[in-house]
């Protein structure tokens, strides 16, 4: 691993740098399986019109050591060249897609918007995505104007993901892995209006993304003051209750809301949430920072890499 300060000089000195063509490209399979951890970043849209700063973030994650990057497809998709780059640095590649920011309002979606949503799915599967994380795939939190049981939410949401699958195999492989983000707090509970449920979710995806920021957790001390068991229990929560095989991977926070509580350091804060995750049953962890700001971030991951964990008993992963 190269010292801190290189990743310091690397987005300090942004216009200065470039990385190497991707000539030397490795073959694209050696990639399309997710790695049997994942240590990676979201990639917002901002950095992928910043051709320079996605070349230089993604360098970066590399020379870290991190295997996987969560990238938007809405709304400017990155090239073909972009996602070529990535793989070429032993990248794997995650699409984004938002669904329905806020959540379902109505019962049914609009059907121009479910088009529009699978229109960004097929462009994925085009651009060499092994990996479509479908987000926002849910009802509003409160505040719909309609009856419906937690059993009819839970086969309309079902419904809506596997009319995605069907509808884009004219694009997306057979081998295509299908994932969901779900909010943090429904590995904890029986039922949710929002229409997630781990069990459910778990016979059509191959994947679940539990977003787990600790200071989500409104009103829970313990979630909120505790962010290495807030991500640990997460995870253990979602592989017991998941069909065996399917990955729980912990979205993190790396942005500074109710950091305080914890009574650590920013860097350390971020630090524990990534021990939590590999000291649990899960397969791995994106950090999340809406602005791609991820100094603090790479600190705190030189830091996991170099310290034990707070839990020195090894867990076994549920193996797919």
């Amino acid at each position: 691993m190269k010292p801190l300060f290189t990743f310091l000089l690397l987005f300090v000195f942004v216009s200065c740098q470039s990385v190497s063509s991707t000539k030397s490209q490795q073959k694209s399979g050696s990639i399309q399986e997710s790695p049997e951890f994942i240590e990676g970043l979201y990639i917002n849209t901002k950095t992928i019109r910043d051709k320079k700063r996605w070349s230089l973030l993604f360098q970066v994650m590399k020379d870290a050591g991190m295997n996987t990057a969560v990238v938007d497809m809405q709304p400017y998709p990155p090239t073909p060249e972009q996602v070529a780059e990535a793989k070429a640095l032993g990248i794997y590649m995650v699409a984004r897609v938002v669904n329905f920011e806020g959540g379902l309002l109505e019962k049914t979606p609009n059907a121009n918007l479910v088009t529009s949503i699978q229109k960004s799915i097929r462009k994925a599967c085009e651009l060499g995505f092994p990996e479509i994380q479908l987000d926002y795939i849910r009802y509003a939190d409160g505040g719909t104007n309609f009856s419906m049981s937690y059993e009819k939410r839970y086969e309309s949401i079902l419904g809506i993901i596997k009319d995605h699958k069907e509808k884009t195999k004219d694009s997306c492989p057979s081998d295509t892995k299908w994932s969901a983000d779900i909010f943090g707090r429904v590995p904890f509970i029986e039922n949710d209006i929002i229409g997630q449920k781990v069990e459910p979710f778990s016979e059509e995806l191959n994947g679940l993304y539990p977003m787990l920021y600790p200071s989500h957790f409104y009103g829970l001390t313990k979630r909120v003051s505790d962010p290495y068991g807030t991500i640990k229990d997460g995870l253990d929560l979602t592989v017991k209750r998941a069909k065996q095989g399917t990955k729980a991977i912990a979205w993190v926070q790396g942005f500074k809301m109710m950091v305080g509580p914890s009574k650590l350091s920013y860097i350390d804060y971020i630090k524990v949430q990534m021990q939590g995750a590999r000291d649990s049953a899960g397969h791995g962890f994106i950090v999340w920072n809406a602005g791609n700001e991820y100094l603090e971030t790479m600190n705190a991951y030189e830091k996991y890499k170099k310290e034990p964990t707070p839990n020195s008993t090894k867990v076994s992963k549920n193996e797919e």
